[in-house]
């Protein structure tokens, strides 16, 4: 029994407006949330398993016997990420940099790209195309227009008509993904989804992860097959990243099996096998990411990475040398019948990004 019970004389006319101004408030925002939540399941990006990627520009066919080639893997953090910004999901406060901040992080990274105008296949993660928190820039186009001389294909892995957090600046709508350009044209070009999604309603507003798969047809029968992907992050079970190394690791398996020369490079949200934090040399504070890569994953290749720079960043704080958590999570897995010759990581005190490129020279044995 309740208080106006025992005391009806209390239930005014006030009281009464009160309650009654409340409930409908209260049924309003259960009414709007649930109406969200009904328009973001309905609009949910659902590709393809698998499907064939639409390759543009104009770039000569690969010389089928050339053995040496050079690769750059770089997450560009959609332009949002420079050393002075921190992010929400990272512990950070922001959502998206300035539109003054976004453009002048976006054309740095053009110009960084330019300067590597002379290798081979450039692996780009977060190139976002129409996408609140890069000021709706599209990045992939702009980086296609500098890098003229390239074929590329693209891959959407983020497409959400609004993204609704932090509840101060919410990021809104997304729309971006994985770039691959090479100064050859591929002979096959496909981009295969990993269906590793969080659990419902989570997922709604989750990236999809995938890669992007670039095939070129060499004189010995063999292919040289080229992956550029980013793997899950925000799995604190790990599981996510161990479901997506399973599904990778059958598709290396069987074209190494063939006989192929595989080469898988991106942003792997995980540390490369053998990698050590003492050995970071540049005076960054570096750390492990658990769980790490299995044993199982990859047996008998080669992770190349240099082991002296790290490649990321935290966002949980703006860049401070010597104070900024880094680690290694740009890399190359590369098959047996491939000979590293060199490999190096740019460090830039994470101006444009908080990743930095990672350049990998090669010959196939």
């Amino acid at each position: 029994m309740s208080t106006f019970d025992f005391y009806p004389e209390l239930m005014t006319k006030p009281v009464k407006k009160f309650f009654w101004t409340l409930g409908v408030l209260v049924s309003l925002i259960v009414l709007i949330s649930l109406g969200f939540v009904v328009f973001l399941t309905v609009t949910e990006f659902s590709p393809v398993l698998k499907s064939k990627v639409e390759v543009g520009g104009d770039a000569p066919s690969i010389n089928p016997e050339r053995r040496e080639f050079s690769l750059l893997t770089w997450n560009v953090g959609y332009a949002g990420l420079g050393r002075e910004l921190d992010f929400f999901y990272d512990g950070g406060k922001q959502s998206r940099p300035t539109k003054a901040q976004c453009i002048a992080y976006f054309n740095g990274i053009k110009k960084v790209v330019e300067s590597y105008d002379t290798i081979d296949f450039l692996l780009i993660q977060e190139a976002d195309r129409y996408s609140k928190r890069a000021w709706f820039h599209d990045e992939y186009i702009g980086l296609a227009n500098v890098l003229s001389g390239y074929c590329h294909g693209s891959a959407l892995n983020y497409d959400c008509r609004y993204v609704p957090t932090p509840l101060s600046d919410p990021m809104g709508q997304v729309k971006g993904g994985l770039a691959t350009f090479s100064s050859f044209r591929p002979d096959d070009a496909t981009v295969q989804y990993f269906e590793t999604d969080f659990p419902w309603p989570t997922r709604l507003v989750m990236l999809k992860r995938c890669f992007i798969l670039f095939r070129f047809r060499l004189n010995d029968g063999k292919d040289l097959v080229i992956i550029n992907l980013h793997n899950s992050a925000y799995d604190s079970t790990g599981l996510l990243r161990e479901r997506e190394l399973s599904i990778l690791d059958s598709v290396l398996q069987y074209e190494y099996s063939r006989g192929n020369y595989v080469i898988a490079g991106g942003d792997w949200n995980s540390n490369p096998r053998g990698f050590h934090p003492n050995a970071i040399r540049q005076g960054d504070l570096s750390v492990l990411i658990e769980p790490p890569i299995s044993e199982t994953f990859a047996s008998g290749w080669t992770f190349a990475f240099d082991s002296l720079v790290p490649s990321n960043r935290y966002t949980d704080m703006p860049y401070q040398k010597g104070v900024t958590r880094t680690t290694i999570i740009d890399f190359f897995v590369v098959s047996p019948n491939i000979e590293i010759k060199h490999i190096a990581t740019q460090h830039a005190g994470f101006e444009y990004s908080d990743h930095e490129p990672v350049i990998l020279s090669i010959k196939l044995k």
